[in-house]
């Protein structure tokens, strides 16, 4: 293999790609960055046990000229490192005959040993008519307001995916740590996702995924085999593993009826939330006190004193209420709402609350309150 390469296009490659790389694998040739070089451009590939990474560089004579074919694999960490080192300009990798590649740019010379691309593990891509397309702009945001609520924690590894789920015109993404729950629906003009069966999706690969789309128009196609998922836009894929189990039914954790109802401005909410935040103390629990004239946000830390400030509610339905919660939820939620109203919908001290952004019916949420010993003076 011997290529030229422009030093930009190859950091925007391996930005896509790193978080595919695992810090520490019992197989060596996980820790690399396969490079192949063919007739049409350069392919990066980082593969962990559960994802697949793979980003094209077409052939282009101010950015990617291939004088011979080839494949290796390069440590990733040091070679990400060394082109982040790079001026500007043309880098050229060529594989030795000792499996050294020597990376060149204007008068710095790196050589590194490599390992051979016949030991890389080889991507299973599903069919492409086996799926669906989703505008870009439109899966970015159905990530960013849905995998926040998964949950990290791998003692149930399911709820640290985000549900896939189908019917007829509809795309329905869904996430939950069981306290907390997110969903999204994209509705589509064509019947594309019918026979697309439900899976559930680990949470950071959706989200890394859909960063690394940026400011790209154009769509992505998922598709799906027995026991992965493979998106594709452009010049970037990934391939990830499903998680396998029962996903929490979405239905029986929405509630149907509400006994408080009230509708606020989200950035009013977010700010107070922040602000009652700084002394809500290691539990992150704050107080919502609702009248039909106001919420107050409350809340206090031993040994430091206490917090309390009234907002204005634009509608009041139902009786009055105090909701305790943890705030660094709430305020999860109120960043992703693209909204600039919300409402909040209760059924009870003690029950799951629901919040809806008031221009985007396809969102809601839900946050399942703290139990205290307060009481109502």
């Amino acid at each position: 293999m011997h290529v030229e390469i422009d030093q930009q296009s190859l950091h925007t490659a391996l930005q896509h790609i790193a978080a595919g790389v695992p810090a520490r694998s019992v197989s060596p040739i996980l820790t690399g960055v396969k490079l192949e070089s063919g007739t049409d451009g350069l392919t990066l590939t980082a593969c962990n046990t559960s994802v697949t990474l793979q980003y094209f560089i077409p052939c282009a004579s101010d950015t990617l000229i291939i004088h011979k074919e080839g494949s290796t694999v390069i440590p990733a960490r040091f070679f990400i490192d060394i082109n982040r080192s790079l001026s500007e300009g043309m880098v050229t990798l060529e594989e030795m005959q000792n499996r050294f590649v020597r990376i060149s740019s204007g008068h710095t010379v790196y050589r590194l040993a490599a390992m051979s691309a016949g030991d890389f593990p080889i991507a299973a891509i599903p069919e492409r008519n086996n799926g669906f397309s989703i505008n870009n702009e439109e899966f970015k945001k159905m990530v960013k307001q849905v995998a926040f609520a998964a949950s990290t924690s791998e003692s149930k590894p399911v709820l640290t995916g985000v549900l896939c789920q189908t019917d007829e015109y509809k795309l329905t993404f869904a996430a939950t740590d069981g306290i907390r729950l997110s969903t999204r629906t994209s509705r589509h003009d064509v019947n594309s996702v019918s026979n697309f069966p439900s899976v559930v999706i680990p949470a950071k690969h959706l989200s890394n995924y859909a960063k690394m789309l940026h400011n790209e128009s154009g769509s992505t196609r998922i598709t799906l085999n027995d026991h992965s998922i493979y998106f594709q836009t452009r010049n970037f894929s990934m391939l990830s593993l499903l998680i396998a189990g029962a996903f929490p039914s979405i239905e029986r954790l929405i509630p149907k009826t509400f006994s408080t109802e009230i509708s606020m401005d989200t950035a009013s909410l977010l700010s107070s939330v922040q602000r009652a935040g700084l002394l809500a103390g290691p539990t992150h629990v704050i107080g919502m006190r609702i009248t039909a004239k106001e919420a107050e946000l409350f809340a206090a830390s031993a040994a430091v004193g206490d917090v309390s400030e009234k907002i204005a509610i634009q509608s009041f339905i139902g009786e009055p209420l105090t909701v305790f919660f943890n705030g660094t939820y709430l305020k999860d939620v109120l960043l992703a709402i693209e909204s600039s109203q919300l409402r909040l919908h209760f059924t009870g001290r003690e029950k799951p609350f629901v919040i809806r952004p008031s221009t985007s019916p396809n969102a809601q949420y839900i946050i399942t309150p703290v139990r205290t010993a307060y009481r109502e003076v």
